[in-house]
């Protein structure tokens, strides 16, 4: 196959439309308490996932990517039935657990990890290693998609805003913390790096075709 020209990437521009779900049911609702990844869309999530998709349907997509998290698949679940896309599902898009267990200091613990990236608490995954695993995630997708396109991604609050941190520094805890379910951001793939395109907490998002 013919190589491109020195300095000229390979790769088409790729667009990634990063998606954390709607709102659950909470943390610790009885009969979840083990089941903290399995917990379902709560009434208000599950309509907010149709709002999503009514939003998103200007964007034409290619592909349908997910976290292994109930929660994040039944966000993406509308969209793709009327794409009549498959929804792909990759276990890196996971949440990162900050600890095994419930923290009654979780707050004070997660900005603490914000802080020092390499703070873990027993079982846990220090931010720098959850950062380490979502930005392999993206390089994944960048070379699924080497001609380019549309694609979109459903995870969670803490594992997208360590993403957007390493693109963007200036996202921090507070962010993390005031990041709405659902929300959407904006990621582009020029052939060289990525960058932040736009969000909640950027500069607003246009549809682009």
């Amino acid at each position: 196959m013919e190589q491109p020209p020195p300095g000229i990437s390979r790769f088409g521009r790729l667009d990634v439309i990063l998606v954390r779900h709607a709102a659950p049911i909470p943390p610790n609702t009885p009969g979840w308490e083990e089941r903290d990844d399995d917990r379902p869309l709560a009434p208000e999530g599950i309509g907010a996932a149709l709002e999503l998709a009514d939003e998103l349907e200007p964007y034409g997509l290619s592909a349908i990517y997910t976290s292994p998290y109930l929660r994040a698949r039944q966000t993406v679940e509308p969209l793709a039935r009327r794409r009549v896309l498959p929804i792909q599902e990759l276990p890196d898009l996971r949440e990162r657990r900050l600890s095994p267990a419930p923290l009654r200091d979780w707050r004070e613990q997660l900005e603490r990890a914000w802080s020092e990236p390499d703070y873990a608490l027993p079982g846990g995954e220090s931010g720098r290693d959850a950062q380490r695993r979502a930005l392999g995630v993206l390089d994944l997708l960048r070379m699924r998609h080497p001609d380019g396109g549309r694609i979109l991604v459903a995870s969670h609050g803490n594992l997208i805003s360590l993403i957007l941190h390493a693109l963007e520094p200036g996202v921090d805890a507070r962010f993390h913390l005031g990041m709405p379910m659902p929300a959407i951001y904006h990621l582009e793939h020029d052939g060289i790096g990525w960058r932040v395109l736009g969000g909640h907490g950027f500069v607003p998002l246009a549809p682009r075709n």
